[in-house]
């Protein structure tokens, strides 16, 4: 009986993080540390929203405010709301001016890969090598 491509199982596509760890290239702290660096440095959405005047501070400190109630009552779980959600609710945004600022936020976001050379677990080379064989990676799992 012949396989067919539906019945082989693929190994989840790996994240570039992942990818170096499982290589070899990285250990888990390096990219535990690069990824927190990373978070530290994304502007919140509801900056970016005031950046781009989309949102005043008053509407700003009403949606976290929003978002805490959520939070203190114990909906973190399933429940929970995010920023763009509960500005969409207020009638604050619109879901295309949230799209927008998540496209703002991710391109803003600074790249894994270069924040592991900034704290030294990766050199630029070996970070440009990486990344071409990440990119074969992910071309042959398509």
């Amino acid at each position: 009986m012949a396989l067919l491509e539906k019945d082989i199982v693929q190994e989840p596509l790996q994240k570039f993080g992942q990818f170096l760890v499982t290589r070899g290239v990285v250990n888990e702290e390096a990219v535990i540390n690069a990824l927190n660096l990373q978070k530290e440095r994304t502007l919140p959405i509801g900056k970016i929203a005031l950046r781009e005047k989309l949102l005043s501070v008053k509407q700003v400190f009403h949606i976290l405010n929003e978002q805490g109630k959520n939070y203190n009552n114990g909906q973190q779980g399933k429940n929970y709301k995010l920023f763009g959600q509960i500005a969409v609710e207020l009638g604050y945004l619109t879901e295309q001016d949230v799209r927008k600022l998540l496209e703002i936020q991710q391109k803003s976001r600074p790249l894994l890969g270069e924040l592991l050379v900034e704290i030294g677990a990766l050199s630029q080379h070996e970070l440009e090598r990486e990344l071409a064989e990440y990119s074969r990676y992910v071309s042959a799992y398509i």
